[in-house]
């Protein structure tokens, strides 16, 4: 009996066990080892069948443990799905609404992939959902989705930003948003008024509605905003229509949001008017950024004792700092005032623990701010047109060993760089350009990025340092428009992205190692390097622009510029020693839009051809997969002051968007093409001193961009065209040099005579034309000369007139009777016939 009780109670605890499992939701094994539920791994295959996986990203989404697939978190005891996060997985296709069937769903984010979403009312059977991050999903098919979240009671995290939203002004049912906390609604380009509805949702802490276009003024916006009693974050940033004066807010920013709100983003939303007197009623703010407005006079009503970073850049502000306020807050951290008209006082104190400081366009100086010695802590300075005309002192390159950011350029600052190393030891950009620096380059730290000491002063007595080849971080190196001389060290093993040595007096070859393959501007302008491109080029795979112009360059344009230099957009080799033809490999390069091989000595021009041909073949039937392709397509060619020959090619014309020629001073021949009229962006044309002939093609006054030309010193002749921009290019002087040329804006008047070409030009064309001209034109003499010698003399002459008259009458009534008889006899034979 004692067995029986034991094997009764162990029975009721075993069925206790298996109803506490259906009570879990089924959480029994069924024995193939998956506690994932067969319904949400169906929604979840579903899922990924309807969508492209171009990186694999969803690779592990097989077998039946659905709770084991990347992305896919389940409950540990019951088995449901809970969480799902594919953001920024590359995902591609169309939201299925199989994924309603995740019932037990608590965070969904299917942000930053190439997902649309047509229909939400799937979204009503996520009854758990808490958080939903749908962020650059394209929602515009989704018309409901706000009134459909609405419906959800444990929702508490929206995020909807960049997705074509559709904001309803009115939710149509009561509002159940009770537990929503957090709410971005930005960048969805919302032009409608404000649904006020948004500013009842009592639990809000944070609202994000900025790069919007909500069409409200500042007095429109309700009341309700100042009720929002638990808001920490307000973001409305980006609303080009919020216009107007803030201080008309006063009543609103008194109410309870006084109280809790920390942060505060209002920027480039054409705010005007005095900086408002309620900010100083914000007690609690930390953050304020009023960027990209229009408010102007003094910044003493910023009395914010719990500010760390205020941005008020880009308005009209001015008067001096306040004296007292940098003790306001003593944990600020951030301030940022640059492009205003704000002046700063010798004796002024700044915030002790100050990390970034911007004073762009400020008036900083004369005086080097001598209060900056005492930011010790000061990571971030931009001080660039500051009005600074001083010397730069020797504590300024050890005043804060954690700066990493300096911009000093465009000052009068003054002196001698110290030689030696720099103790900045943490300094990553360093921007001294546009100022009176002297001395030698000094060596920096190793964790340097940006090095920019353009139009300095440095001595002529130094070199680049071989120790610049050890700024192992280093990506951007500017020290352009200096004095620097000598050959530049051959050491460079860096992945730098940008070099600009141009304006200097650098000479010697190009060094092998100066360009990687992660180079993609190269600017070596204006200095005395010579000999040829060296070969090492050809592995510079990411070069976008290359400019040598202004150089000994020799040799020819290699054939591998072509080939291997696929992403060059920018190619200058003006002002060098260049020889042959450019090669018609350039036709390879599809994204290259500025060409200048002006100022040397080729001879031919095949490369433009055969890119020009390339360009025809791609565009066939095409026209609308190449739209963002245009900008890659050739804006501006300058071959002038080379040896180029024969006619312009015609085919120039499917250039459509080129926006400057330039093919003055070579030994161009030949007729312009009437298809030069289709280059309708063209604004520079250059033609002058070449041997082109024939008439200037009147489809040219379909060129209504143009504004500067120039067709003097050819063989043109006959009338300038008039109209279209002809009329407003009135300079006589473009058309010097084409002595057949007439018609506005020169004085020669276009008689007969003026249209006939000159004699003289050894053109085969031309005589045909001038033969054609000549028999129609005694053609014409000898009709009117006949018509006028018979009808003259009827006219004076009356017994003429009579006699011509009659003589008329008399050959009308022969030829009528004459067909009179010869019907008769012809009806006679018909009749004949018939018998």
């Amino acid at each position: 009996m004692l067995r029986m009780g034991v094997m009764k109670k162990h029975f009721q605890l075993a069925l206790m066990f298996c109803l506490l499992c259906l009570e879990l939701g089924g959480f029994c094994n069924c024995g193939d080892g998956s506690i994932c539920r067969e319904v949400e791994r169906k929604a979840l295959v579903d899922f990924k069948n309807g969508l492209e996986d171009p990186n694999g990203r969803l690779s592990s989404w097989i077998g039946l443990d659905c709770c084991s697939w990347t992305g896919v978190h389940c409950h540990n005891y019951t088995g449901h799905v809970i969480r799902l996060d594919l953001h920024n997985y590359g995902v591609i296709g169309r939201v299925p609404h199989q994924l309603g069937n995740l019932s037990r769903l608590q965070y969904l984010d299917l942000s930053y992939n190439f997902l649309d979403m047509v229909g939400s009312h799937w979204l009503t059977n996520l009854s758990s959902l808490q958080c939903l991050n749908l962020n650059g999903v394209n929602l515009s098919e989704a018309k409901n989705v706000l009134k459909s979240l609405n419906t959800l009671p444990l929702i508490s995290e929206i995020n909807l930003c960049d997705c074509e939203l559709h904001v309803p002004l009115s939710l149509g049912v009561e509002i159940n948003f009770t537990n929503l906390g957090f709410l971005d609604l930005s960048s969805n380009g919302i032009n409608s008024t404000m649904p006020l509805w948004l500013f009842k949702l009592s639990g809000l802490e944070y609202l994000n509605l900025g790069g919007n276009n909500f069409q409200v003024r500042i007095a429109g916006l309700p009341t309700t905003l100042g009720k929002l009693c638990n808001l920490i974050e307000l973001v409305l940033s980006g609303n080009k229509y919020f216009s107007g004066d803030l201080n008309r807010l006063g009543e609103t920013f008194s109410m309870c949001l006084k109280n809790s709100l920390e942060v505060l983003y209002w920027s480039d939303a054409s705010l005007s008017g005095p900086l408002p007197s309620w900010l100083g009623n914000l007690k609690p703010l930390k953050v304020l950024d009023l960027a990209y407005n229009s408010f102007y006079g003094s910044l003493l009503q910023l009395r914010l004792p719990s500010l760390q970073i205020l941005d008020l850049s880009y308005n009209n502000c001015n008067g001096t700092i306040p004296k007292y306020f940098g003790q306001l807050s003593p944990e600020l951290d951030m301030l940022v005032l640059s492009y205003n008209n704000i002046a700063v006082r010798p004796d002024w104190v700044p915030p002790p623990k100050l990390r970034v400081l911007n004073m762009n366009d400020c008036k900083v100086g004369p005086r080097f701010p001598p209060w900056l010695q005492n930011l010790k802590n000061l990571s971030s300075l931009a001080m660039s047109n500051a009005s600074i005309v001083d010397a730069l002192p020797q504590w300024f390159w050890n005043f804060s060993l954690d700066i990493g950011y300096i911009d000093l350029s465009h000052n009068e600052i003054k002196g001698k760089i110290p030689s030696g190393s720099s103790k900045l030891t943490n300094l990553r950009v360093l921007d001294l350009s546009h100022n009176y620096l002297e001395g030698q380059l000094p060596q920096f730290s190793s964790n340097i990025v940006d090095l920019d000491q353009a139009h300095g002063l440095f001595s002529r007595s130094r070199s680049i340092p071989s120790s610049f080849c050890e700024l192992n971080h280093l990506q951007f190196l500017d020290l352009s428009k200096n004095m620097i001389e000598g050959v530049v060290p051959d050491c460079w093993n860096l992945s730098m992205d940008v070099m600009d040595l141009s304006y200097n007096n650098l000479h010697g070859i190009i060094p092998v190692s100066i360009c990687t393959t992660f180079s993609s501007v190269l600017r070596l302008s204006n200095n005395e390097f010579f000999g040829e491109l060296p070969s090492s080029f050809k592995n510079c795979t990411s070069l976008i622009s290359l400019d040598l112009e202004h150089n000994k360059i020799s040799g020819s344009i290699p054939v591998w510029l072509g080939e291997n230099l696929q992403a060059l957009e920018t190619l200058e080799l003006r002002y060098n020693m260049l020889t042959g033809t450019i090669p018609p490999q350039l036709g390879n390069l599809t994204y290259l839009h500025v060409i200048d091989v002006s100022n040397n000595h080729l001879s031919g021009w095949s490369g433009i051809e055969h890119y020009v041909n390339n360009i025809d073949i791609n565009m066939k039937g095409r026209e609308f997969q190449l739209e963002g392709r245009i900008p890659s397509l050739f804006i501006c060619i300058d071959l002038s002051n080379n040896m180029l020959s024969r006619k312009i090619p015609e085919e120039l014309a499917h250039l459509s968007f080129l926006q400057s020629l330039n093919l003055s001073r070579n030994q161009l021949s030949g007729q312009l093409s009437e298809k030069i009229g289709e280059l309708r962006w063209l604004e520079v044309l250059d033609l002058s001193v070449n041997n082109l002939s024939g008439a200037i093609p009147p489809t040219m006054t379909n060129l209504t961009s143009l504004n500067h030309l120039n067709l003097s010193y050819n063989n043109f002749y006959g009338e300038i065209p008039y109209g279209g921009q002809f009329q407003v290019l009135l300079d006589p002087s473009i058309y010097f040099g084409n002595r057949g040329l007439c018609g506005v804006p020169l004085n020669t008047k276009c008689e007969i005579e003026a249209l006939v070409q000159p004699l003289g030009l050894p053109n085969n064309e031309d005589d045909n034309n001038l033969e054609a001209i000549w028999f129609y034109l005694s053609m014409s003499l000898g009709f009117i000369c006949g018509f006028w010698a018979i009808s003259g003399a009827l006219i004076l002459k009356k017994s003429w007139r009579y006699a011509y008259f009659r003589f008329v009458d008399h050959i009308y009534n022969k030829i009528y009777v004459l067909i009179a008889i010869n019907l008769k006899k012809m009806k006679r034979k018909c009749c004949l016939a018939r018998e």
